[in-house]
């Protein structure tokens, strides 16, 4: 297991901490949207509820791309985003901060992408996706492990570096 598995999966749930206050503030939001009418819609509140991911990983690259360097959850577990495409040649860190577009490609993958999977099996299982075969709803299903497998994978094995920073040439190192 890779040395810093434990202390990223601990700054990434105290995070979702943050992003479950994100998705409660909306929620007054999608109460007016289902007494209006929008709610009975399916794909209309799949649109809706993309907009609390969005929000999460804005505000995490925003966290990671500035001084700190860092998400609240990383703060407090002493972790920093090192911008500098992954370490130097010998292995040593420049201690940059990713661009602001590194780091919301970043947050996209590993926010974004698994939440609204999940959001597409609960709104497709809310509608009767699983008992009436909707090939999304059961595609999503599927999706939303192997996401989540890919992700943790990353993180645990090898050097650490899931596809989140991969793609945006990052790295997750002490602070």
């Amino acid at each position: 297991m890779h040395r810093l598995a434990v202390p990223r999966g601990k700054a990434y749930a105290l995070d979702c901490l943050g992003y479950l206050g994100i998705a409660a503030a909306t929620l007054p939001v999608g109460i007016v949207l289902q007494q209006t009418g929008v709610g009975q819609h399916q794909w209309a509140v799949w649109g809706l509820s993309a907009v609390p991911p969005l929000l999460a990983a804005g505000v995490a690259a925003r966290a990671e791309s500035g001084p700190a360097r860092a998400t609240w959850g990383k703060r407090r577990l002493r972790l920093v985003v090192d911008g500098s495409a992954g370490g130097t040649r010998d292995g040593a860190t420049t201690e940059e901060a990713p661009s602001p577009s590194r780091a919301l490609l970043r947050n996209l993958v590993k926010i974004t992408i698994p939440w609204q999977v999940g959001h597409t099996v609960a709104i497709g299982a809310a509608y009767g996706g699983f008992e009436d075969g909707d090939p999304v709803t059961i595609v999503a299903g599927g999706l939303s492990y192997l996401i989540i497998g890919v992700l943790v994978g990353g993180v645990v094995l090898g050097q650490g570096r899931a596809v989140h920073d991969r793609l945006a040439g990052t790295r997750v190192e002490p602070a």
